[in-house]
């Protein structure tokens, strides 16, 4: 069941790049993220007021606005790499975000992996590196180094990776000391009021909003709360790098599905072994 509440929740992220990369051709990245950032905020706030919480407000404190700024930052991140370039070669590079779970998740935690798993990282590094090679030659395969170094979107998504990696152990500490409402409540009602402060001009721009273009956005909204609900679950009840490594094997090979069919974006041998590399080293995690 454990794992279940995983694959489902892996499902609705890589949904969920799917819907916010289709949202960005009509709505600005700060637009997306404040309609998110309110709906999260009402429905919690409801759900709180429905519901007992609990909150250990001294020791949830310093974790919880660590989040939020994490959060803010990171999105906007990550809206901005994959407008910038193809979904099936953006999204397989957060594949780094269980590399780095399980290094901070060992100190931070101490959830200690074994040996095999630690070796799965060096497939997911040579993934990553066939991912952007133009050949399977030794040679190109180095010399994708240096197109993720002068790649700004695959730059931008592996810092990501590295945010990501730390928001869910951060979810983890702060879980410990408040109830999934409550910590809901405060992770959305703070980004939504940074962004606020941060984006008048794209305030303004949402009485813009096109009539038709209202179900796409609240495709979104809907998909975005119900994985990051789903992700919630799936953290309290799992260790993180295990969580993340589901969560990013179903992305990235939903990268690919919808990259060609959706963005018609070309699928390469190269594609097919960097994802088949990542993903047994993501699996090997586990």
């Amino acid at each position: 069941m454990e794992v279940l509440i995983c694959i489902i929740s892996g499902f609705f992220w890589a949904l969920f790049d799917l819907t916010r990369k289709l949202s960005l051709k009509f709505f600005s990245p700060k637009s997306i993220l404040i309609c998110l950032m309110l709906m999260q905020s009402i429905l919690f706030l409801v759900w709180t007021f429905c519901t007992d919480f609990s909150l250990d407000l001294k020791n949830y404190l310093i974790p919880g606005c660590l989040l939020i700024i994490i959060g803010v930052i990171s999105a906007l991140l990550f809206l901005k790499a994959i407008s910038n370039s193809e979904l099936s070669l953006t999204i397989p590079l957060l594949s780094f975000t269980p590399l780095f779970s399980a290094v901070l998740s060992y100190f931070l935690l101490n959830e200690k992996l074994t040996a095999i798993q630690y070796f799965a990282i060096s497939f997911i590094i040579i993934g990553a590196l066939i991912l952007y090679s133009s050949s399977f030659k030794i040679s190109s395969i180095f010399q994708s180094i240096i197109t993720i170094k002068e790649n700004l979107s695959a730059k931008i998504m592996i810092i990501v990776a590295f945010s990501w990696s730390i928001t869910p152990i951060l979810d983890k500490i702060s879980l410990k000391y408040s109830s999934i409402n409550i910590h809901g409540l405060f992770q959305s009602l703070g980004m939504l009021l940074i962004l606020i402060f941060f984006s008048i001009p794209e305030i303004k721009k949402l009485k813009q909003f096109k009539i038709n273009k209202i179900n796409l956005i609240l495709l979104t909204i809907f998909i975005g709360i119900t994985a990051t609900i789903l992700q919630f679950y799936a953290i309290l009840n799992n260790y993180v790098p295990i969580m993340e490594a589901i969560k990013r094997t179903i992305g990235q090979f939903g990268s690919l599905f919808f990259g060609y069919f959706v963005f018609k974006e070309k699928i390469t041998s190269q594609k097919i072994v960097g994802l088949i590399f990542l993903s047994v080293g993501i699996l090997n995690i586990i």
